[in-house]
């Protein structure tokens, strides 16, 4: 990757964190990342093919970092607590516009690229939940399916305006449905 191409993209995830895909223009990102619009677009055809590529490698970083935590020598508990200060990293500083942006537009290339990715995660999720009932850190009880469900309520959550209203910030809200999720699994001790 090029200098001026990393420029682009970090300039473009910047600004779509901050004001969402529709508010922001090829002309700003070019502007930020100090570049001309020509060299933009010999490399992306708009802003949203730089919105997928951006979402694309951060969604496989996050599923990478994740699983490494999972694949470390220690309680199930501990992961769990590395995974959701991973999810408090991740979640820093996003608008509630581009959440909105790529969990409704149905259709978009955006919101396919997170539906694919939600479906392989959830997949690599249930497998290591199953391990941890094994290992007698989650309820026996707990079905997959519920799981599954449960993080598509959580992602329902992120577009209630009713329930956004109680937090100071998107990351707060996000932090809260993870915690929430998260330590409701546990078989009390």
């Amino acid at each position: 990757m090029t200098k001026s191409q990393k420029a682009i993209l970090e300039s473009a995830k910047a600004l779509f964190w901050k004001y969402g895909l529709k508010k922001v223009t090829v002309e700003e990102i070019c502007e930020q990342a100090d570049v001309s619009k020509m060299t933009f677009y010999r490399r992306f055809v708009n802003k949203e093919h730089a919105a997928e590529e951006i979402l694309e490698a951060i969604l496989e970083d996050n599923l990478r970092r994740y699983s490494a935590i999972m694949d470390e020598k220690k309680p199930f508990p501990e992961k769990i607590n590395e995974v959701l200060k991973l999810k408090h990293q991740e979640s820093k500083n996003i608008s509630k516009e581009f959440i909105n942006e790529i969990l409704t537009e149905d259709g978009s290339a955006l919101s396919e690229l997170v539906e694919k990715h939600t479906l392989k995660s959830y997949k690599v999720m249930i497998a290591d939940f199953e391990k941890a009932k094994k290992e007698g850190w989650v309820r026996k009880d707990l079905k997959p399916e519920f799981i599954m469900d449960m993080l598509g309520v959580i992602r329902t959550k992120m577009q209630d305006e009713h329930f956004l209203k109680m937090f100071k910030s998107i990351d707060e809200a996000i932090m809260e449905l993870s915690n929430f999720f998260f330590y409701g699994i546990f078989v009390k001790r």
